[in-house]
């Protein structure tokens, strides 16, 4: 292959990556059902998760979360033809609301994760998609959100 080509194979990966974040704060699920291979492995501490559980992850989050906010930083992507493994960093701000005196003064926290993936991808139809997703979470940690001045 091409310098051009590796570097067009990169980017659409990176961006792969870009997209699994807004589909899943957006709830897209046709974009988010796109991502991934038929036979996805969706890796988390010890359970693996197939493409019928991978596809309700934006409705869950979302039941349990006002809003989501995933961040991709930093990626290391590596290829192989028509396959390709990453590392991915993410920060995840995940808001909910919370409350004092019995449920009377209503507040909102952001439940922070700093993620770093693991992932294979393939190219599979001229396109390129994850394969398996293994998910670290390396921290997490709660902020209260302050809100905005009004006027």
């Amino acid at each position: 292959m091409s310098e051009l080509s590796d570097l067009l194979d990169e980017l659409a990966i990176k961006n792969l990556s870009h997209r699994y974040a807004i589909a899943l704060d957006r709830d897209d699920r046709n974009e988010w059902a796109s991502l991934f291979s038929d036979d996805i492995a969706f890796e988390s501490g010890s359970s693996s998760r197939g493409l019928e559980d991978v596809l309700r992850i934006p409705r869950e989050q979302l039941a349990r979360y006002k809003k989501t906010l995933h961040s991709v930083t930093t990626q290391k992507i590596s290829l192989d033809g028509d396959r390709a493994s990453g590392e991915v960093y993410c920060v995840a701000h995940h808001l909910y609301e919370d409350f004092h005196q019995n449920k009377r003064l209503p507040f909102d926290l952001s439940h922070n994760f700093l993620i770093r993936y693991e992932d294979e991808y393939a190219r599979i139809d001229g396109r390129w998609v994850f394969t398996r997703r293994r998910v670290n979470t390396e921290a997490r940690f709660v902020d209260q959100i302050i809100p905005a001045a009004q006027g």
